[in-house]
């Protein structure tokens, strides 16, 4: 009798958590189990990484320690390789949300979410001059939740950088 009770309020209860899902959104969801999806600006002099295996870093040759993966650097000014790859991305990620207020030209963050269950991610692009004149670029994809994204993060910066 006890089992057959317990059983049945799990059941119950996981209805009532299915319905707040889908009454108030899986984004909105995870946003009042976890805070807010926008984590702030990424500080790429400290590059502090995730200490589980959620993140990705990418940067252009100098500009960061151990990245995941180099980044070619471009001819283009750093304003101009931040919009390139914020309209790529906004283009190619329907669910990506520019985060920032813009004031930086040379810096961009935004808020992504995985297809289905909608987990957040942030994503944090820096550009800048280096000596030689060309521009470099740091980019941190980072989830807001769990410690594993199954390389998700990495997999959404190369294929943001692929054929650059």
């Amino acid at each position: 009798m006890l089992k057959t009770t317990l059983l049945s309020l799990l059941a119950v209860l996981a209805v009532a958590a299915l319905l707040f899902v889908v009454v108030i959104g899986r984004e909105r969801t995870w946003e009042i189990v976890a805070g807010k999806h926008d984590r702030g600006p990424y500080d790429f002099a400290q590059a502090r990484r995730s200490p589980t295996s959620n993140d990705a870093l990418a940067c252009s040759e100098g500009l960061c320690a151990e990245p995941d993966f180099t980044i070619s650097p471009f001819e283009d000014s750093p304003e101009a390789v931040i919009e390139r790859f914020t309209q790529k991305l906004l283009s190619t990620d329907k669910l990506a949300r520019r985060v920032d207020d813009g004031n930086d030209p040379s810096r961009a963050r935004f808020v992504t979410y995985s297809p289905v269950m909608r987990f957040p991610d942030t994503i944090d692009l820096a550009a800048r001059k280096l000596p030689d004149g060309r521009t470099g670029l740091m980019a941190y994809a980072r989830a807001q939740l769990g410690k594993k994204d199954l390389g998700k993060n990495r997999e959404r910066l190369e294929a943001l950088f692929a054929g650059s």
